[in-house]
This record gives structure tokens, C-alpha cells and sequence, in this order.
């Protein structure tokens, strides 16, 4: 199919004198922008030059390609594409009943024809981490895909980003879930230790069995005993062993669920025993472990709800809870998630929550770096996406002015050097938009 895809495009560009021009059919160029690339400063009246998909050039005096598709964005924002760190709405069902299914992956329950992912393009949101929902114990494996595509396969952009795990009960108490979770890690380091020590043994067996074979005395008196074939190992066995080796090997990550401060202290005690590799997920009343997942120093993605109240139940005294300025003063980094069930001005935007960081302190270019950069390197992919530079993927957003201003549109969004969202074709804006018609 793509190979089809290629040949049209390229087909597009043929001239009539019987010759295709030297550049590719799918050269862009975005010019006149004032450029935030996340890798430094700003490029006032700057120009991205596309190829294949991916950032070929970017600067301020560049020569367009007279063959390029040219994006007039003079007057505009240009900025890497929003990363989407942790969601369950790209599935048809956030959740299987059963508490421990590591063998699933989302990209089995993604389907790209959700409003999910239209409204993600609309937002300026190119990227997104789908992971199971908090309804469970040991979740199935999240994966990161583009917000465009016809096909998942197409918009995959990493497979296994980390292995859901949730702190928060589905039934029962908090001990007894804590418990079973730690049970079952521990069985599976007892059964990779007994697989371990069966490996060992068969190959001491078969090297002796190799010695005899030499010696044809011992040969003819005693036939060597033919080595036992193991049983074979289910489909689903087989991809939970993989999954669970491979978070406690620390090469699946775990989006570890918090909401609440207890449950990160039980969570920190499952990563220093069994040497997980977290990403920690805490709910709005978690604030005050902020110190200790400062101290894990690893990635912690906060509650949608940036801004609550809390009354003292000593002096009944209203207290602001701000996330954002607890977990700074606390020197933990973190990343925004929106609430993907609200809609209106809100936590269901990205933008919103970082102007809401920023309103409470939190410098500007950080606020649009944990959109970004941080959340590309906190998922494993910032080799691909999260800044504008050279040799990675042209995803970007086209903004009508500062990215963090309620008044501000997502002008265009481009996924992989395609536009992929235009605000003056949306239809949706449009019949929203439109002035009621008189009924008389």
C-alpha cells in the first residue's frame, strides 16, 4: 500500500517534459513562523523544510525548494506536536474484569476511528500514549501511536511504552491488594529463578551426555538417555512471561496508579524491591508524597485536577491545593495529563494545563517542554518526536499565536510532514460556529 502511495506522489510531480523534478512530492516547507523548536531559541520568521516525513532543515534563512509545497504561516507559532503522556480513550474498553492480564496490548482495543483522535489532531496533540485503565492490578502493555492513521499498525509509534500497574483496589482493602501484587511478583521471580536453574542443569546434562557419547565403551554398555522435549507453552503464558521478565528487568517500564499518598509509599517500596522501572500516575490527593517521588527522580505524570480546595478537619479552615506548586517546590518533575471525560474549557486540554502551571509559577519553557521534550524522553521516544531538530518526525503544530492564550487556534496539525488537521476545514468548528438560521 505504501509502495502505491509513493509512486502517486511522486507521479504528481512529473513534469510534461518528460522528467520528475529533483526534489521528493513530499517536500513542505512552513515559512515566515516564529519557531520554538524545544532545543534552544526561539526562530523569529524561520523556515522548516520537510522531506520523507521528517525535519530535513530548520532555520531562519533558508532557501525554500521551488518544487517544496509551501506553508505560509507568516505571523504564526510553530511548535513540536503535543504528547499525549497517558490516556485509556484511544480503546474501545479501558479494561479487562480480570485484575492480572499482562499478556493484552491496547493496540489490540485501539481504534483509530474514535473522536479520540480526531479531537487529539484537533488539539494539536500528534502523539499518544494509550495505556490500560487504573481498574485493575497488573494492566496489559500501553503503547504510543500517532493520532492519524487508517490502520494502528500504521500509526504505532512504540509497541510496549510500560506495563500498567494500579495501587488502588478494585475490591477489598488496600493491604490485601498490596499483598496480592507483591505475591505475584515475587512468584514470578520464583519461577524465573527455578527456569534459571533448569536451564543450568539441562546444560550440564547435555555436556555430559556429549562426554559419553566420546568414550564408546561407556556408549555400548549404557545408550544415553534422550533428553525430555519441555511442555509447550501457551500463547498467553508465553506473552505474560515476556512481559513480566521484562518489567523486572526494568525493560518495561510500569505506569504505576497512586491516587493517593499511602499508595505511593507501597508503590516505592515494589520499585526498590523488585528494581521497576516507574512512571507514576498520582491522583490529586497524592500531593504529599510529592518529596519522596522527588526523590525517585523518575518520571511522575499529576492529576488532571491541577487546582483543588481541602478544608482542615482541626480548624475547618479552606485550604487551594495546587499541584503544580507543591511538587516544584518539592524539585520534582512532572507531566500534564488532561481529563479526556470533560469537555469545555478546561483540564481537557493540554495547553490548559500547562497556562495553569504557569499562572502559579512554573516558568513558561518548562511548562512547554513537559508538553514536549519531557514527555518524549519520559516515554521513550524522544529519537523521534518532541522538539524540532533534524532527522526526526515532522510532527508539528501550526498555531494562530502564543501556544499557553485561551484565544489561541490550532491553526494546522501535520503528522509525519502530512497535514493531518486545518481549522478552515473543520466541519465540526463550523456548524458550531455558524450563526442559527431563522426558522421563519
Amino acid at each position: 500500500m505504501n509502495c502505491y502511495k509513493n509512486l502517486f506522489r511522486m507521479l504528481a510531480v512529473c513534469v510534461t517534459a518528460g522528467g520528475c523534478l529533483t526534489a521528493s512530492a513530499q517536500d513542505v516547507a512552513i515559512k515566515g513562523a516564529t519557531i520554538i523548536t524545544m532545543k534552544g531559541e526561539r526562530i523569529e520568521k524561520g523556515v522548516i523544510i520537510v522531506r520523507d516525513g521528517q525535519i530535513a532543515k530548520v532555520g531562519a534563512d533558508l532557501k525554500v525548494p521551488v518544487e517544496a509545497n509551501v506553508i505560509d504561516a507568516e505571523g504564526k507559532i510553530v511548535m513540536p506536536g503535543i504528547i499525549n503522556v497517558h490516556s485509556s480513550a484511544g480503546m474501545s474498553q479501558a479494561n479487562e474484569s480480570n485484575d492480572n492480564v499482562p499478556f493484552l496490548s491496547v493496540v489490540d482495543s485501539i481504534d483509530p476511528a474514535l473522536t479520540f483522535f480526531e479531537e487529539s489532531r484537533r488539539n494539536g496533540v500528534t502523539s499518544a500514549a494509550v495505556v490500560p485503565g487504573n481498574s485493575t492490578m497488573i494492566g496489559g502493555r500501553g503503547a504510543v501511536v500517532k493520532t492519524a492513521g487508517g490502520y494502528v499498525n500504521d500509526m504505532v509509534l512504540k509497541k510496549d511504552v510500560g506495563l500498567k500497574i494500579s495501587m488502588a483496589p478494585r475490591t477489598g482493602s488496600r493491604l490485601a491488594h498490596y499483598a496480592k501484587l507483591r505475591k505475584t511478583l515475587e512468584d514470578v521471580q520464583e519461577a524465573q529463578k527455578k527456569r534459571k536453574e533448569k536451564d543450568e542443569e539441562d546444560a550440564k546434562a547435555k555436556a555430559e551426555a556429549d562426554k559419553k557419547k566420546d568414550d564408546k565403551k561407556a556408549a555400548a554398555k549404557k545408550p544415553a538417555a534422550k533428553p525430555k522435549t519441555p511442555a509447550a507453552e501457551s500463547v498467553t503464558a508465553a506473552a505474560t512471561r515476556e512481559a513480566m521478565e521484562s518489567l523486572l528487568a526494568g525493560k518495561l517500564p510500569a505506569f504505576i496508579y497512586c491516587p493517593q499518598a499511602m499508595d505511593v509509599t507501597n508503590a516505592i517500596r515494589l520499585v526498590d524491591e523488585f528494581k521497576l522501572k516507574p512512571i507514576f500516575v498520582v491522583g490529586r490527593d497524592a500531593y504529599k508524597a510529592a518529596g519522596a517521588l522527588a526523590k525517585k527522580k523518575a518520571p511522575v505524570i499529576l492529576d488532571s485536577r491541577l487546582v483543588s480546595w481541602r478544608t482542615d478537619p482541626r480548624t475547618r479552615e479552606d485550604e487551594k491545593i495546587v499541584l503544580t506548586k507543591i511538587f516544584r517546590d518539592e524539585g520534582c518533575e512532572f507531566l500534564f495529563q488532561a481529563n479526556d471525560r470533560t469537555v469545555g474549557l478546561g483540564s481537557h486540554y493540554h495547553w490548559y494545563q500547562a497556562a495553569t502551571a504557569v499562572k502559579y509559577g512554573m516558568p513558561r519553557e518548562d511548562a512547554l517542554k513537559a508538553l514536549t521534550i519531557n514527555a518524549a524522553k519520559a516515554l521513550g521516544i524522544d529519537e523521534f518526536v518532541g522538539s524540532i531538530e533534524e532527522g526526526k518526525d515532522a510532527d508539528l503544530v501550526i498555531l494562530s499565536g502564543d501556544p499557553l492564550k485561551a484565544a489561541t487556534w490550532v491553526e494546522k496539525t501535520l503528522v509525519g510532514g502530512e497535514v493531518v488537521y486545518e481549522r478552515e476545514k473543520d466541519e465540526r468548528l463550523r456548524l458550531l460556529f455558524e450563526p442559527e438560521k431563522d426558522a421563519n
